[in-house]
This record gives structure tokens, C-alpha cells and sequence, in this order.
């Protein structure tokens, strides 16, 4: 083997990140930064190996590169990452990033922090982890609440983001049960007076287990509610919320809205 031919090898090796001992592969992840950074998805793909298993913050793993590609490419408009704190043992880096993206902004928790991992099998990642730090990890679990129950109207997965035993301290209506069983009550009577209904989080905060979250509902008073016929007008009210959210569910809710008295001068339109 010719020394030119060696140190072909070697240079080869330091740029893919080939397994071994010896293998930089901190820079190989810092060079996967950098493609994404340029929104080069072809470049991603190019590092990921044919069997590659990535899992988002979102918990949601997807197996395959064109799935994993297919992932990245909805968040790359306005997609940034920076990264530190790199460490490697063996084929396997950790890390710690700092990620922006639009679809984060949509939700107010634009950026967001994660701890991050790639596994490396022949200069390939062929395992990828992200997951969000606490607070973090509590402001998108309610976001997924948002998406999933106020503007998708599935009351059966309020099981997932709620205790049974939930202690609300927001003055219900009357006839609504308390625990989780009067928040399904609660939007199951929100959704068929308003079958449009649509919030936006306008401020999303965190401090330890507890959440804030600020934002405008909207939506055409086309069924009953609270006793009152159907308006057929479409309105606007403020809804606060502050949930202490405990292994992935809400424990505890306060909340303030306006929405009687929209609905009050809504009748007298």
C-alpha cells in the first residue's frame, strides 16, 4: 500500500467519522450541524445510515432515512441549531443544542433546548435521540394539548395529557364533574357550541413543573351553550392557563378567560 493511498484512507476516515476508538466523531456531528444549518437536506441524508432510527422531541421515532429526512424537512424553514457541551464515548456523541425552527414559533417556544445523542455505525449515524430539558419537555406537552383537544377536538386524548384526579381551581359550570372527567365534559360542550374552535398560544412560559399559557380561542357560536341559543356569530376571547404538569400530565389548573362576557354581548348583537 503506497503512503499516498494511507494517508488517503486516514483523511477519509477523519471527514465520514468511520467506527473505532480513535474516531473524531464529535467533529462528524459538528459537520452534521452545519448541513443543517445550511437546510441542506440532501447533506443530512447523506450522514444517516440506510436503517437509521431518529426520535424527536416530540417522542416520536421514525425509522429509515427518507422517513428521518421527511421528519427534518418540516422544520426546516427557519431552522437553526447551535450546539456545545459535545462529548464522545466510543461510536456514541451527546450534546446539548439549542434549536429554533417556525414550527416551534407557531407555538411560542421558539427556541427550544434539548439534550441530543447519534450513535455512529460506519460513518453513518444510525441512531438519533432528542429529548427536551423539563421545562422545556412541560411547555410542548401542552402544545400537543392544544393541537390534539382544543383545535382537534379529541376529547378521548385528554387521558393522555390529564390525571384522573386533577385538581382544578378554576370555578367550573355548573354540572361539570371534577378530575379529568370534567375537563372531557368541559370541551365536549366548548366543541359542539363552537365546532370551529381554534386557540393560539400567544405566551408560553415555564418555571420547574408549572406552565403558563396565554392565548386568544375563536370560534362560531353555531350550538347551544350555557343555556343560550346559538348566536351563529363568530367570536374572540382570552384564555390564561397554569397547569403544574407531572410525568408528562396536568395535575393541577388554574385558568381565566373572558369568554362570558363575549358571549353576553354576542346575544345582545
Amino acid at each position: 500500500m503506497t503512503k499516498a493511498l494511507c494517508g488517503l484512507i486516514v483523511a477519509c476516515a477523519a471527514v465520514l467519522g468511520c467506527s473505532g476508538s480513535g474516531t473524531d466523531l464529535v467533529s462528524t456531528a459538528k459537520q452534521v450541524d452545519a448541513v443543517v444549518n445550511a437546510h441542506d437536506l440532501d447533506g443530512f441524508g447523506a450522514a444517516l445510515a440506510d436503517n437509521v432510527t431518529s426520535t424527536g422531541p416530540d417522542g416520536v421515532t421514525h425509522t429509515g432515512r427518507d422517513s428521518v429526512k421527511g421528519w427534518l424537512s418540516h422544520l426546516l424553514p427557519g431552522f437553526h441549531v447551535d450546539s456545545w457541551g459535545w462529548e464522545q464515548s466510543g461510536d456514541t456523541v451527546k450534546w446539548m443544542s439549542r434549536v429554533s425552527s417556525d414550527a416551534f414559533a407557531k407555538f411560542g417556544i421558539n427556541p427550544i433546548k434539548t439534550n441530543t445523542m447519534a450513535v455512529f455505525s460506519g460513518g453513518k449515524i444510525i441512531r438519533f435521540l432528542a429529548t427536551f430539558d423539563q421545562e422545556t419537555a412541560n411547555k410542548m406537552r401542552f402544545m400537543q394539548f392544544y393541537a390534539d383537544v382544543v383545535n382537534g377536538g379529541n376529547i378521548d386524548a385528554i387521558d393522555k395529557y390529564v390525571t384522573e384526579d386533577l385538581m382544578e381551581h378554576q370555578p367550573l359550570p355548573p354540572g361539570v364533574p371534577k378530575g379529568a372527567a370534567g375537563v372531557k365534559a368541559y370541551f365536549k360542550m366548548v366543541h359542539e357550541a363552537f365546532p370551529d374552535l381554534h386557540g393560539t398560544p400567544s405566551i408560553v412560559m415555564a418555571d420547574g413543573d408549572m406552565v403558563l399559557v396565554w392565548g386568544k380561542w375563536e370560534g362560531t357560536n353555531k350550538g347551544k351553550f350555557m343555556g343560550q341559543a346559538p348566536t351563529n356569530r363568530k367570536v374572540t376571547w382570552d384564555v390564561a392557563d397554569v397547569i403544574r404538569i407531572v410525568d408528562g400530565k396536568a395535575t393541577e389548573h388554574w385558568g381565566l378567560d373572558n369568554m362570558a362576557q363575549v358571549m353576553m354581548e354576542a346575544h345582545r348583537k
